[in-house]
């Protein structure tokens, strides 16, 4: 294949490929058409921003970006420094203003889409088509609606991309200087913009005789201008920054997050046959059949047209294909933004090519614009489809799971508490202690992922030391080896959210959280959980098959959402029982209706009766055994009458059947949400 590059004047090299020229009209109509397209992008993902610190990475980066500290491999110094810039705005707290640098660098991503298209086609139809189904797109959307590195990612490739193929046509050092900015400004951000290196170096071997020495020196020194953010590690751990993971903060510390970290090598391996539903499942939801035919139509165009950007985009894709084959984390996923940008454009080339024979094939009786009207519109559908599938799944907006789950927890500790967590529920609490300046006493560990470390001989550590030591559940936090040793009492139940991506559904459910995790006090000793007799005003007689009876109940009343509450359980057990038996209580209004979110529960409290102090198989008959637990009341919850109602459920058997069956559960009480 002749790629044709070594052409030197761009207006004779254009002409040839059949180009349009960049004339000021063209360029008015281009920044117009970003501005635009850009601009509705960012209204639709400011209302669907989350409004404060969210949970794991999201909400590590809200908190380094506040603190000036060093986030995880690979330190991220460029999402922490404009993440910072962020925080001086005035609107909403200080997560919320990074979040919002997420949603802006998604936005000028989709405007630049835009502008390649118009580059390539000159239609400014075509270029909205392929830049809003890149906007609507879940995992794009879903990714500017917190604060992750995905979004300033692929605002820079969109800037490689466009940069290198403007080179391609026009020849002009300046759009190399950007390209390697850009690429240079991505490594301080996330390494998923090394897909754009290949391709774009192919386009310059293959029109190395265009290049100057000058050009090239320039472009050089651009590359190391992006990449010196990287100082940002060694200057700042320096200072000893209140949030930071380069500790001990040394070169061979810097060295290792620059290099992706030592731990990552353990995410590297030939995983073929368990990826190919990711590139087979998430590209068809998150860009339709209908938009990847268009983009396979594009591509073909390319071909025969403009095979530089045919070849470009077969590289990129190709290249991000394998990474997904071969890198395994759970949310491999965002790991296709990629090659949605490149699809999209070549969905915007496919457009403007059906747009131009519709206005060729109109006759006498169809006027050409009427024809070139309805064809926009049915392409059209594309991204509105999109938007009406996706607008209500990836919102994030009113979710303040996080951080009232932070505020919860520090508020009831004891002085001098330690929490052992993960990166997944550490982040909120951090965020609340280091940015809100809350409860600084409280030591939160994410020693769950810290390999080689012991959490239970930390914890035996801490708890000789005097202080008083809690487990908080996150994506990998194994309570097994704790309880070995300790006793784990449950105290807040069902307040800590979880992504469960490999429980539900994919490719609908991605980044979908739920309320499944819980705070557990860690004991040397159980507690007695054995009282005498139940308050008067708590007492209830509801006997249940499997051998216990409710034989009290105490709460609040009347709440209002995002309150906490303390439900208190009396248990008597009517003989010996012979399993661990645990509960699930749920709440249905006015209708009997279980309030739920992605298929589960929205509200619930589910545990092993006597969970930390003493299980059934261990009650004596006629023992009351008391146990209380706190909840937070959704702010999701609709304000009403909600009907107390519990079930009883064999212990090993689990609690998923449990969860959502109001109708076989039993009416201990009432509750009124404000």
């Amino acid at each position: 294949m002749q790629l044709e590059f070594e052409l030197s004047a761009a207006r004779r090299y254009a002409r040839a490929r059949g180009l349009p020229r960049v004339t000021l009209h063209r360029r008015a109509v281009a920044i117009a058409g970003m501005t635009a397209v850009g601009g509705l992008a960012f209204a639709v993902y400011l209302t669907t921003l989350a409004p404060t610190v969210m949970w794991y990475d999201m909400g590590e980066y809200a908190t380094a970006s506040a603190t000036l500290g060093i986030a995880h491999n690979t330190g991220y110094p460029l999402l922490i420094l404009l993440g910072k810039l962020f925080t001086f705005l005035p609107v909403g707290d200080a997560a919320y203003r990074v979040n919002l640098l997420s949603a802006v660098s998604t936005a000028l991503a989709v405007a630049v889409t835009f502008g390649i298209v118009h580059d390539l086609t000159d239609d400014p139809v075509a270029a909205t088509v392929g830049a809003l189904t890149l906007a609507f797109a879940a995992t794009v959307w879903a990714d500017a609606t917190w604060a992750t590195s995905y979004g300033l990612n692929l605002l820079l490739t969109a800037v490689i991309v466009r940069s290198m193929l403007g080179w391609w046509r026009e020849r002009k050092p300046r759009t190399l200087v950007v390209a390697a900015l850009a690429l240079g400004l991505g490594m301080a951000d996330h390494r998923l913009i090394a897909l754009t290196a290949p391709p774009s170096a192919l386009l310059l071997a293959a029109g190395w005789r265009s290049l100057r020495p000058r050009a090239v020196v320039a472009g050089a020194v651009a590359f190391l201008a992006g990449l010196a953010v990287y100082a940002y590690l060694p200057i700042r751990g320096a200072q000893n920054p209140a949030l930071s993971w380069a500790r001990p903060a040394d070169w061979h510390t810097y060295w290792s997050m620059f290099f992706d970290g030592e731990t990552r090598a353990a995410y590297w391996r030939l995983d073929v046959l368990s990826r190919l539903d990711v590139l087979w499942t998430y590209p068809s939801y998150d860009l339709t059949w209908p938009g990847l035919a268009l983009a396979g139509a594009g591509f073909a165009v390319c071909v025969r047209r403009m095979r530089a950007v045919a070849v470009y985009a077969a590289l990129l894709l190709a290249l991000d294909s394998v990474l997904v084959l071969t890198y395994s984390i759970h949310n491999i996923y965002n790991y296709l933004t990629p090659a949605y940008l490149m699809l999209c454009v070549l969905i915007g080339v496919a457009a403007a090519e059906l747009l131009a024979a519709v206005r060729r094939g109109a006759g006498v009786r169809v006027r050409p614009e009427v024809a070139v009207a309805a064809a926009a519109v049915a392409l059209a559908l594309i991204p509105a489809a999109l938007f009406l599938k996706n607008d209500a799944r990836v919102s994030r907006h009113g979710d303040y799971s996080a951080r009232d789950f932070a505020q919860t927890t520090l508020d009831r500790l004891p002085p001098r508490a330690v929490v052992l967590t993960d990166s997944w529920a550490a982040p909120p609490l951090w965020y609340v202690q280091l940015v809100e300046g809350q409860r600084r006493d409280v030591l939160v560990s994410p020693i769950f992922s810290v390999p080689g470390d012991d959490p239970a001989a930390f914890a035996q550590r801490q708890i000789d030391a005097g202080r008083p030591v809690y487990v908080a559940e996150g994506l990998r936090t194994p309570l097994a080896p704790l309880a070995q040793r300790f006793h784990l009492q449950p105290v807040l139940l069902d307040s800590i959210e979880e992504m469960i991506v490999n429980v539900l559904p994919k490719p609908a459910y991605r980044d979908d959280l739920v309320a499944s995790g819980s705070l557990y006090a860690v004991l040397p000793a159980a507690a007695d959980p054995v009282v005498g007799a139940v308050p008067p005003d708590a007492t209830r007689d509801i006997a249940f098959p499997q051998g216990v009876t409710l034989a009290g109940f105490a709460g609040a009343r009347t709440v209002a959402r995002g309150d906490v509450v303390r439900f208190t359980y009396y248990w008597r057990a009517d003989a010996l029982v012979a399993h661990d038996l645990g509960a699930a209580t749920i709440f249905a209004d006015a209708r009997g209706h279980v309030a739920n979110t992605r298929g589960m529960p929205a509200w619930s409290q589910v545990r092993l009766i006597g969970e930390g102090a003493r299980l059934t198989s261990s009650w004596q008959a006629g023992q009351i055994v008391r146990e209380s637990y706190y909840v937070l009341v959704p702010r999701t919850i609709a304000p009403g009458a909600y009907d107390v109602r519990l079930s009883v459920y064999d212990g090993s058997a689990g609690a998923a059947a449990a969860r959502g069956d109001a109708s076989r559960a039993a009416s201990i009480g009432t509750i009124t949400v404000r």
